[in-house]
């Protein structure tokens, strides 16, 4: 139910030179995702009060990589097919690329997790430079009961992305 921040993606793996009109420069970079709060019902859930399902799908978002390339931010189009890949019924509604800023919203069809039914919209702000990437991604639940009430489930990571130097 989660996206890890695909839409930034390293163009190459050593391309031969840097792309002027892309920010982030081409170097070693280091590639954290990191999850960084979990809402239930707007109360704040500390990680360690999840179920472990949960819990197992958190772990699987976080990583810590490096990398030599140059990151780019994605245009609309792919990062929707991104998204759709990962969580399928899913269409970029807006997406901002503003010089150093990024934003984007991604609305879902609701769909089964485990015996809940749920209707996910995905949001993303960040922002990037010549030697860091940042985005701040939430996955948003809405949860309906037989009752008629609704919960809401918020899920945030934060990926980020530093130049070390070069590769």
């Amino acid at each position: 139910m989660m996206v890890t921040g695909s839409i930034v993606t390293f163009a190459g793996c050593a391309p031969a030179a840097d792309d002027p009109a892309n920010p982030p420069r081409l170097g070693l970079w280091r590639d954290q995702t990191q999850v960084i709060g979990v809402t239930l019902d707007d109360r704040s859930v500390p990680l360690s009060e999840l179920r472990r399902g949960l819990t197992d799908q958190l772990n699987a978002a976080v990583k810590d990589e490096q990398l030599c390339g140059e990151p780019r931010l994605r245009d609309r189009e792919e990062a929707t097919r991104l998204i759709s890949a990962r969580i399928p019924d899913c269409s970029v509604e807006q997406w901002t690329h503003d010089g150093h800023a990024v934003s984007g919203l991604a609305r879902c069809t609701p769909r089964k997790w485990g015996a809940t039914e749920v209707t996910p919209t995905v949001r993303a702000e960040g922002s990037m430079g010549e030697t860091y990437v940042r985005l701040d991604i939430q996955t948003i639940a809405r949860i309906p009961e037989p009752s008629g009430n609704t919960h809401s489930a918020v899920i945030k990571l934060r990926r980020t992305i530093e130049r070390l130097g070069d590769c």
